[in-house]
């Protein structure tokens, strides 16, 4: 999964990130400016559902 937002000093903060297929946490880290961003990427709606 690609995450991608942009930072509060403007610069954009992405990567790739692998996980189960309910819920993925992790860490983003703009280059930039060195700010620290938690992320959980949970699953609401599967795109399989009817």
């Amino acid at each position: 999964m690609e995450y991608r937002f942009e930072c509060e000093c403007g610069e954009e903060v992405s990567d790739f990130t692998r996980g189960g297929d309910v819920e993925v946490s992790t860490v983003a880290v703009c280059e930039a400016c060195g700010t620290s961003y938690g992320l959980t990427i949970s699953t609401i709606q599967s795109g399989d559902d009817e």
